[in-house]
């Protein structure tokens, strides 16, 4: 199918991959997208471009380029010009060039297909117009006319897993499941002792080389525009692609023919180089995407969100019984992968986490994959605005690096239980106080121009800004969102407005200047401090502070909390408002309102030091319902035997019960060994195993006994020391639980009764007689 006539097809389309090349001197950027048609590809000529002052270089380059002066300046109001490229090559080498004759480039680091999309305003979605021809049911636009449009992509999700040897990692099964306009397709090959079929849906095959050249078909066959799984990049992908190279098979997945690579960052984390396709691994885009759960194996997370799990456990077994199956009962271990597959379709249906990558893709114009690249999400509102304001930008690496903005304030609490506190936030204070104060990188630069004075000194300008009025847009969507129960979109414009602050202060960013974040951070801690005084002279006693929430006390129990508290909440709102008005000559865009009310409240004490633990405090919400933050019960490093210690002592303390008999009690079950079950620690490798050569925490000790090298390690503490759970222990440590779960824990808050652990343990019984 071609459309090669003088009248030009039209389609919307949900852009999700880019990439550039240089291919007889001339460079091209390539897209990606889904359409209700298909897929499409849009290819386009392109010059890139990078920036240098107009008097800094005044003879020829040596490579092919057109200089042209443009009405820009740099930030040192320097007049520019653009130089023009054929290809991203050539742009990369000048820029090396004039660094070796000392001269600034501006922007030449820029990625010439996010400059692309930046400069024509498409935040994915995209209106596509022109000619197209059709290879493998691809429609192919060269050139076309584009412009910003609204468009729903429906994706062809492929989830994919394997089964290998442990000797060698070959593999020896896979399984792919996948889902397109409701309907499911799925496939399981493994390997046998002669090609057959095993079902309508299982094969078996002679060697590994047929199944790797098999997969390559599968996927291409399938085409996916996005691939998922468990440890899909770092595991799956990256096994199929090593074990493609063994075997001499090219690892062709992508859209193009080209072979598909499986790439290490220096992190230690990889990704994935496959035309046209996207890959999202499980549990990072949970993590991305602010999911918590006790550990992120996918029979915890399965177990958890769709009640049901793996048809083999992760145990020290597993490897026994998948080469048991594999040598007795291969349609037992293709249910077993294909089950896998099916598990994270339906976690990733279940969360809705597609649609919530979408939202904030649409919102950010960064690519699905590409998310928690915050700067480069500034980078594609702010530059074209920029630039309409007259100024070019540095480059990341020019930037002149300062000292880190001090942060929140917190103020000291004061330890104790207390009746009746109430919690007063500032709603979304970091991008309040930028919308207030006009903090932004151009504001900064012509700070004089209209100046106006932060509290803390820094200025800025009243009338010549971008991030502000961006903000003002964003708090307008998001209050729309709430209205109209869009919680996807309410998240992303929350996710994005809350990175602006990181991003400025951070040396990753081409905007990034000390006084940004030092006036962000130094307004937040001269707001929390003055209204502290303020609630203070109305006679309501501040507890405790901490960044953008005030804990305040108050004892007349004939009030209704939630009248009281959304009074003061509305009392510190006219003050902000007539205080900025008179002191600044600023409306105020700061709003503080009441979050919540704690009959009943604790701020412990500091471990062996006098004064109040900061970031650490419990609530009582409802009769038996406990808010903790910052202790151990909301920790992942603790044991759940710590975890439910400390949840129902406070409980018992909250409600006035005898906490001291209680925790006798509690100490002497543990000890005929009804905690059993809650020992366990689970700690994450943060490298390989044989790479902690310093030191050998207890994790790590355990992790060799059963040569785990990454991941989540589950170990309990013995009279050996650490083992692993998979080792079945029974000689548990009690002494070490007791000393180090449940004492730290109570002392922290018997300190406030004058009492300890060991008072309490050691107490003599009275004699009855």
């Amino acid at each position: 199918m071609n459309n090669n006539n003088n009248n030009p097809f039209e389609i919307n389309a949900f852009l999700f991959t880019d990439e550039w090349n240089d291919f007889s001197n001339k460079n091209s950027l390539i897209f990606y997208g889904t359409s209700n048609s298909g897929t499409v590809k849009l290819v386009f000529k392109n010059r890139p471009v990078l920036f240098i002052e107009r008097n800094s270089f005044n003879t020829e380059l040596p490579f092919p380029h057109l200089r042209k002066k443009v009405d820009m300046k740099s930030f040192a109001f320097s007049e520019v010009d653009a130089i023009y490229f054929n290809t991203q090559i050539d742009l990369l080498k000048s820029e090396e060039f004039f660094r070796s004759k000392n001269v600034r480039t501006y922007e030449s680091d820029v990625i010439p297909t996010r400059r692309f999309l930046m400069e024509k305003g498409i935040n994915a979605q995209v209106n596509i117009s022109g000619n197209f021809i059709k290879q493998n049911d691809v429609m192919i636009f060269e050139n076309p006319k584009i412009s910003p449009t609204q468009f729903n992509p429906n994706f062809k999700i492929a989830s994919i897993d394997i089964e290998t040897k442990t000797e060698n990692n070959s593999i020896i099964s896979y399984a792919i499941h996948q889902t397109e306009n409701n309907v499911e397709k799925r496939i399981v090959r493994i390997l046998g002792k002669e090609k057959t079929q095993l079902s309508d849906y299982i094969f078996q095959h002679s060697t590994e080389k047929e199944l790797l050249e098999k997969f390559v078909l599968d996927i291409n066959k399938f085409d996916p525009d996005i691939i998922i799984g468990w440890n899909v990049l770092g595991f799956d992908l990256k096994i199929l692609e090593s074990r493609s190279q063994i075997n001499n098979v090219k690892f062709t997945i992508g859209r193009d023919n080209s072979i598909s690579k499986i790439i290490q960052k220096t992190s230690g984390n990889y990704f994935a180089k496959i035309s046209g396709r996207v890959v999202l691994d499980g549990p990072t885009t949970l993590r991305s995407a602010f999911f918590t759960f006790e550990d992120y194996k996918l029979e915890t997370v399965s177990q958890e969100l769709l009640g049901k799990g793996k048809t083999i456990e992760s145990n020290s077994n597993k490897v026994d019984e998948i080469n048991y199956l594999f040598e007795n009962d291969k349609l037992q271990l293709a249910v077993y992968n294909l089950t896998d597959c099916i598990l994270v379709s339906e976690i990733f249906a279940k969360v809705g986490i597609i649609d919530q990558l979408v939202t904030r893709s649409k919102l950010s114009g960064l690519f699905i994959d590409q998310l928690g690249q915050m700067t480069a999400a500034f980078d594609h509102f702010y530059l074209p605005k920029l630039h309409k304001n007259g100024f070019v930008a540095p480059n990341v690496k020019d930037i002149e690096i300062g000292h880190h903005s001090a942060g929140g304030y917190v103020f000291d609490p004061l330890p104790g239980i207390y009746k009746n506190v109430f919690v007063l936030d500032f709603k979304s204070l970091y991008p309040s106080i930028i919308e207030t104060f006009k903090i932004d990188p151009l504001s900064r630069l012509l700070h004089d121009v209209n100046s106006l004075q932060t509290p803390n000194k820094i200025k800025f300008s009243r009338t010549k800004h971008i991030l502000p009025n961006f903000i003002e847009e964003l708090m307008s969507h998001r209050e729309n969102a709430k209205k109209n129960n869009d919680k996807n979109l309410s998240q992303a414009i929350k996710i994005l407005m809350n990175s602006f602050y990181g991003v400025m202060g951070s040396y990753g960013c081409r905007f990034y200047h000390p006084n940004l974040p030092d006036a962000i951070t130094g307004i937040g801690q001269w707001l929390l401090q003055q209204s502290k005084i303020f609630l203070e002279n109305e006679n309501i006693k501040v507890l405790y502070g901490d960044t953008d929430s005030l804990f305040v006390n108050y004892l007349n129990e004939d009030e209704d909390p939630v009248a009281f508290g959304k009074n003061l909440a509305e009392q510190l709102n006219k003050y902000w408002n007539e205080r900025l008005l008179n002191e600044f000559e600023l409306n105020s865009y700061l709003e503080i309102e009441f979050e919540k009310h704690y009959s009943k409240f604790i701020l412990t004490s500091m471990r062996n030091k006098e004064g109040g633990a900061k970031k650490r405090y419990a609530g009582l919400i409802e009769k038996d319902k406990i808010d903790f933050v910052g202790m151990e019960f909301v920790r992942s490093d603790w044991t759940k035997l710590a975890k439910v210690f400390q949840h129902d002592l406070y409980l018992k303390i909250f409600n006035d019960d005898d906490y001291e008999t209680w925790t006798k009690n509690f100490v002497n079950d543990l000890l005929l060994g009804k905690f059993n079950s809650n020992l366990i620690y689970k700690k994450r490798l943060r490298k390989n195993s044989d790479d902690y050569t310093k030191s050998q925490p207890p994790h790590v000790k355990a992790a060799r006994m059963i040569y785990q090298e990454r991941g989540t390690v589950n170990y309990i503490i013995t009279k050996r020391g650490p083992i692993p759970v998979e080792l079945n222990p029974i000689d548990f440590d009690y002494q070490h639980y007791i000393e180090k779960q449940l004492k730290p824990i109570a002392d922290s808050v018997l300190m406030l009764f004058g009492k300890s652990f060991d008072s309490i343990m050691h107490a003599k019984q009275m004699d009855l007689f």
